[in-house]
């Protein structure tokens, strides 16, 4: 913004000649009206007159010129100090937020990504408040599905284990507080007639070998036994940190997911929302292409080749080892199969309202009911 100063105004000339013509002819009048004697007298008086006039004009076109002038370079003056300077300045003090503004986002991002970092670095050695902390936050991200679930052991097609942080509702109204839940899945009996689920809660002040030993000593119980059933606390545990680190967003690099996680398959593959995705290729298989199982999921849904058929290939991509593949479709499959929360109904004659409680992960509600 710039000021300038104001332009001169135009001579009106018309103005001009007319006075110049109405003196002429005051002049002419004079002279006739005077006699001969007198006009000498007037003609001297009339010089001095003009002289005088000269003069003063001049003298006020000099005086008027001078004061516009410095009317003029005043007014430019303190509009400059009283509004231009200060316009500029804050028109600056904007260009410079608006310069620095990508480098806030970029320190924001790094220190997300650091305390994601230490999110994940928490979880060795693990206890059910890190493992808690870092689920919430994956969760409240949607960088997983509500929960994670790990192979468990050396064998692919054994135990795996999922891991979930939150509490059960009933309708809007909380019945406990926020708590690890771990369930344990022998074999891949997920899917199909004969669901075999263990699960237990890791309290905040136990180890997660109280936890372990309850857990085992309930699988011997069902039945679930040998090297494959047989959960390898360690791979565990080192899976759930892997896979909340592939999950959770970071600034640069990584693995970056295209959906919400439920499962990493191998090196390089995962189960997420999105589908079935390979670590360079992408989703491979979409969520829409994968058979859905309808609700109930009970013996006539499952056998129901219409609406559930048991033969599916969407086909392998080049390079993909076929036991992998398997594997990862059966998996797959497994988990994305099946929509919504887990309901958990009551003992008695039939579901109602106040027998059914739904397990909803920490971090999916923005404001948690009051406790119930």
């Amino acid at each position: 913004m710039t000021v300038e100063e104001p332009k001169a105004q135009g001579i009106r000339w018309w103005l001009v000649l007319s006075c110049t013509a109405a003196g002429g002819v005051a002049i002419w009048v004079t002279f006739k009206i005077a006699g001969p004697d007198s006009r000498e007298d007037i003609a001297v008086a009339f010089m001095v007159e003009a002289a005088a006039a000269l003069f003063l004009l001049a003298f006020f076109f000099f005086l008027e010129r001078s004061f516009t002038t410095r009317v003029t370079s005043t007014v430019v003056r303190e509009v400059r100090d009283r509004v231009v300077a200060p316009l500029e300045a804050r028109v600056d003090n904007i260009a410079t937020e608006i310069a620095n503004l990508q480098r806030e986002v970029d320190v924001g991002l790094q220190e997300q990504t650091a305390r994601h970092h230490d999110l994940v670095m928490a979880l060795d050695p693990p206890t059910a408040g890190s493992v808690g902390a870092a689920l919430s936050e994956a969760t409240r991200l949607n960088a997983i599905a509500g929960q994670v679930t790990v192979q468990a052991n050396e064998d692919p097609h054994g135990i795996w284990v999922t891991f979930s942080y939150g509490a059960h509702f009933r309708g809007r109204d909380r019945l406990e507080d926020d708590q690890l839940l771990i369930q344990v899945w022998p074999l891949l009996t997920r899917r199909g007639p004969g669901l075999l689920l263990i699960e237990d809660f890791w309290g905040s002040g136990e180890q997660l070998s109280q936890v372990a030993l309850r857990l085992s000593d309930r699988l011997r119980k069902n039945g679930a036994r040998g090297a494959s059933n047989t959960p390898d606390w360690t791979v565990a545990m080192r899976n759930l940190q892997r896979s909340l680190d592939v999950a959770l967003p970071v600034e640069h690099g990584g693995w970056h997911l295209s959906g919400a996680l439920h499962e990493l398959v191998g090196e390089d593959w995962a189960i997420t929302t999105a589908g079935i995705e390979y670590r360079d290729l992408g989703v491979v298989v979409a969520v829409e292409a994968i058979p859905r199982r309808p609700f109930p999921f009970g013996r006539r849904a499952e056998t129901d080749e219409s609406t559930h058929p048991t033969e599916w290939d969407p086909g392998m991509p080049d390079g993909a080892d076929p036991d992998e593949w398997a594997l990862v479709l059966s998996r797959g499959r497994a988990a994305l199969e099946r929509p919504g929360y887990a309901l958990e109904a009551g003992t008695g004659l039939g579901w109602t309202s106040e027998s059914v409680r739904t397990w909803i992960p920490a971090g999916r509600m923005a404001k948690p009911p009051h406790a119930g």
